[in-house]
């Protein structure tokens, strides 16, 4: 596990106090950057929410809320004596399919955002995974 001012310095930089996004979400995409980095392993505790509230300035209320949705999205896990955890199944591949997936992401938000249709990127997908072939069995080109 990444040591707590690490994370918090994470935290902090992932807040913005007049940012267009309340708290509580500003909060829940940088603990879950933080998942989907490896930066919290499967099984690492996170800080108790009356902590990290004050650690980081905020509303206990906000820090709940934030941990509930990390919850509801299956990323932590609850246990009694145990607070809030990352949950096991958050993230099972390694570090470099991790890093692999994230520039993925941001490629297929590249080309979105180009103008490219995203039933464009599903055929290329589908294209890529099943060779050179389409849905409809005819051969793209690419």
């Amino acid at each position: 596990m990444t040591n707590d001012g690490e994370l918090l310095g994470l935290l902090r930089a992932g807040l913005e106090p007049n940012g267009s996004r309340p708290p509580y979400a500003q909060l829940h995409a940088a603990l879950a950057h933080a998942i989907e980095r490896g930066i919290l392993r499967p099984g690492d505790p996170l800080p108790t929410v009356r902590a990290l509230a004050a650690d980081l300035g905020l509303a206990v209320n906000t820090v709940a809320k934030t941990y509930t949705a990390l919850k509801h999205d299956g990323l932590t896990e609850n246990r009694a004596g145990a607070g809030t955890t990352v949950a096991r199944a958050a993230w099972s591949g390694t570090l470099d399919t991790r890093e692999a997936l994230l520039r993925w992401q941001q490629h297929t938000r590249n080309l979105l955002e180009a103008g490219v249709s995203a039933g464009a990127l599903r055929t290329a997908l589908d294209e890529s995974t099943m060779g050179n072939v389409s849905p409809d069995g005819q051969d793209s080109g690419l």
